[in-house]
């Protein structure tokens, strides 16, 4: 099943499932269902959000994890088999971890005794969010603050949070672990409902790193919102595109889905979107009017991705967007076929992006997310197989080709990158923990999970 039409399961029986005031909080530092993640731009912090997907709560949420302590259980298992400076020997528990025993290069610590919270996770910095959670982003707003952008399908709402250096806060009266109020849950063009509704099913999200905006996308309906996101004012729906792309003739559905954006110094970024139900990715840009109301999506130049599938191309079901740190190149998943893209988005003598297809490689079945980056030797893009339980490695330098494959856990579904650490995460939605994998070049762990953070579901 894919993850998508499991989510739209559940959120039809959302309805039926109204949870009465009595109903139980979740846990704060517990992982239940965890889809989106993000690092801090500053390497320090892990974001999870936590989609409840079985309804045993009465909201999702948002977690923080200290990456320096996932870092220190990681190096002092990996290095030299240590936790609190104890030995920890084969098949024996130690404060809740243990050694995996089919994968002995895994140290895997549970929920037991509250071990993710006193060792992970910081203390009351959570936040409670809507149901269904699908993806995070991540704005830098100075000094050690950042806003996370979530958008969340169970509504359908788009979450900002604020990160003020010790905790997430999302309602007025700055309580912790509250619900985000309707102000920080975001529902309505302009906050009011006489202009428009937020589209149903919000999926990715793209947020300008240093910027003022972030970009939804809509899984069922091929919507793209726009949200004026800046720093020290409220975040609020500013635009919302429409009948972007053909409609499936089979499923009938019309869905956007992966969104990133290529950054043009001196220049409007580019965003990028891809579809699920047709193989066109669509370009914008803000559009900034000079009398400082808010801004707008710019519809501009579409291409086909038709450097792989049939005679026709028709390559189509795009998941997920990402480019190179020059914005040279884009990296792009389809799952029809199944695929790693590689495009040439070198700006031309116009100023516009080439947007050539040069390079593709075969992938896993229902892959989700991706990332890249290099770790020193030469930049890599790690991709989630929902269905697989793996990760897959590739190494996109001239044709491009799998160069790894790992054994991550069950549903793995998003993956960020922390750069300075070397290490990547996962997010493994069927069981509800956090792969923690080494990318360090010499190391003997190299592309492995050395740390598995979060109890571990039977199938």
């Amino acid at each position: 099943m894919r993850l998508g039409y499991a989510f739209v399961l559940l959120s039809s029986a959302l309805a039926g499932c109204t949870a009465p005031d009595s109903a139980v909080r979740p846990p704060e530092n517990d992982l239940y269902y965890p889809t989106g993640i993000a690092v801090s731009p500053d390497d320090a912090l892990l974001f999870v959000t936590n989609a409840n997907s079985d309804l045993s709560y009465d909201s999702g949420s948002v977690s923080v994890l200290d990456l320096a302590k996932i870092d220190q259980y990681a190096t002092d298992w990996s290095v030299n088999k240590v936790i609190d400076t104890e030995p920890v020997k084969a098949g024996s528990s130690d404060a809740g971890c243990k050694q995996d025993p089919d994968h002995t290069e895994t140290l895997v610590c549970d929920n037991t005794d509250d071990l993710v919270a006193s060792r992970f996770m910081l203390p009351n910095s959570a936040a409670r969010i809507g149901n269904f959670a699908t993806a995070i982003a991540v704005q830098d707003t100075g000094a050690g603050t950042f806003r996370l952008i979530v958008p969340t399908r169970g509504d359908p709402s788009v979450a900002w949070i604020d990160w003020d250096g010790s905790k997430l806060s999302c309602n007025a009266d700055g309580q912790g672990f509250e619900l985000c109020d309707d102000e920080h849950r975001l529902s309505y063009v302009h906050n009011d409902p006489d202009i428009g509704y937020l589209p149903e099913e919000p999926f990715d999200v793209y947020a300008s790193s240093t910027g003022d905006y972030a970009v939804v996308t809509h899984l069922t309906t091929g919507a793209v919102t726009l949200v004026d996101s800046q720093p020290g004012r409220p975040a609020v729906i500013a635009d919302v595109a429409v009948g972007l792309f053909a409609v499936d003739q089979i499923t009938g559905i019309e869905g956007s889905t992966g969104v990133s954006a290529r950054v043009v110094p001196g220049a409007d970024d580019i965003i990028y979107v891809g579809a699920r139900s047709e193989d066109r990715i669509q370009t914008f840009t803000v559009g900034r009017p000079i009398n400082n109301a808010e801004p707008y999506l710019v519809q501009g130049n579409y291409f086909f991705l038709d450097s792989v599938g049939g005679n026709a191309g028709s390559s189509a079901d795009t998941r997920g967007l990402t480019f190179s740190p020059t914005g040279d190149q884009m990296y792009l998943i389809n799952r029809e076929p199944p695929s790693l893209q590689v495009f040439d988005t070198s700006l031309k003598t116009t100023g516009f992006p080439a947007n050539k297809g040069i390079g593709a490689t075969d992938i896993c079945r229902q892959a989700s997310k991706l990332t890249s980056f290099d770790s020193g030797a030469g930049e890599r893009i790690y991709i989630t197989c929902f269905s697989d339980g793996q990760v897959y490695v590739v190494d996109p330098r001239g044709q491009s080709y799998v160069e790894d494959i790992i054994d991550v856990g069950r549903g793995p579904y998003a993956v960020a990158a922390a750069p300075s650490r070397k290490k990547i995460y996962v997010t493994n939605f069927l069981e509800n923990t956090i792969a923690v994998i080494d990318v360090a070049p010499d190391s003997p762990t190299r592309n492995r999970v050395v740390l598995r953070i979060g109890e571990v579901k039977a199938p």
